[in-house]
């Protein structure tokens, strides 16, 4: 572990020297997660690669900020999922009524252990309406909480609720479609 950090902590020193190598490696060793990232949010191969270079372009000129090197990879992240909401704001994405998409009422777990591919999922996360793929994303695979889901989207905390329980449910019902049952 030492290694590791002593290894980033080189890294980003170099980068922040403007040397083309390090942040050549730098960007090999994170493009990866931080494309992943992007695409569950904005659903376009184009926008999410265009997303992705902003955000490394973005890292390494404002690199002089990041206190703790270690701790890089969430700087990243934070600067792509920002990058993401900007480009949905742009894109003038809205939160659907919830009545839109109706839902049952019942999203209970059964004491049946169920498999599903996830790339199956996946696919099913990118048909969501941005809104609620945006919450979902945030809530349920990056680790949010709601409050700050709602802060970085400017949306009451009732509607990020709504919109991750609408999600969810949207979800659930197409995945129930794709379920093997084990």
């Amino acid at each position: 572990m030492m290694g590791k950090t002593l290894h980033i902590n080189d890294l980003v020193d170099r980068c922040r020297k403007g040397e083309v190598n390090a942040q050549f490696m730098l960007y090999k060793q994170y493009s990866r997660a931080m494309y992943n990232i992007a695409i569950r949010f904005l659903n376009n191969k184009m926008d999410a690669e265009d997303i992705l270079q902003e955000s490394f372009i973005t890292a390494f000129e404002k690199l002089d900020e990041l206190a703790d090197h270690n701790a890089i990879g969430s700087w990243l992240k934070r600067i792509v999922i920002n990058n993401c909401i900007t480009h949905l704001r742009k894109s003038k994405f809205d939160f659907e009524n919830i009545d839109d998409h109706p839902v049952s009422a019942d999203l209970a777990e059964e004491d049946t252990e169920i498999t599903i591919d996830p790339a199956v999922v996946h696919d099913h996360i990118r048909r969501l309406p941005a809104g609620g793929r945006a919450v979902l994303v945030l809530y349920a695979l990056e680790g949010y909480k709601h409050r700050e889901i709602a802060g970085m989207l400017g949306i009451s905390e009732s509607t990020c609720k709504s919109q991750y329980r609408r999600a969810l449910g949207l979800l659930n019902k197409e995945l129930k479609q794709k379920i093997y049952v084990t």
